[in-house]
């Protein structure tokens, strides 16, 4: 993987060499409800949502998937976004 380009670059590029696109299964719309329901709110982006869309297809193994998402969402942090609400409270955390 070229460390130059950004991991966003990176796994668009792949997706789009194989052809792959993310499809949402039942069982993504039922985890939805269920984390829900729980009280937390999980919101992927389409670069996540395409991470797994590699790792479905056989493009990536589980290691690969694990860490694309991880070097992702850091250098999606360094770039600003966090991912947390504007006042930095984690959901159900009302009191901060």
């Amino acid at each position: 993987m070229n460390t130059q380009s950004s991991i966003r670059s990176y796994v668009i590029d792949l997706a789009d060499q194989l052809g792959i696109r993310y499809q949402a299964t039942p069982e993504d719309a039922l985890a939805d409800i269920a984390t829900r329901l729980a009280g937390d709110e999980v919101v992927t982006d389409e670069i996540e949502d395409l991470i797994v869309a590699l790792k479905r297809a056989g493009a990536i193994n589980g290691d690969e998937m694990v860490s694309l998402l991880s070097r992702y969402l850091a250098e999606k942090r360094q770039n600003g976004c966090s991912g947390l609400p504007d006042n930095d409270a984690l959901p159900g955390n009302v009191l901060k």
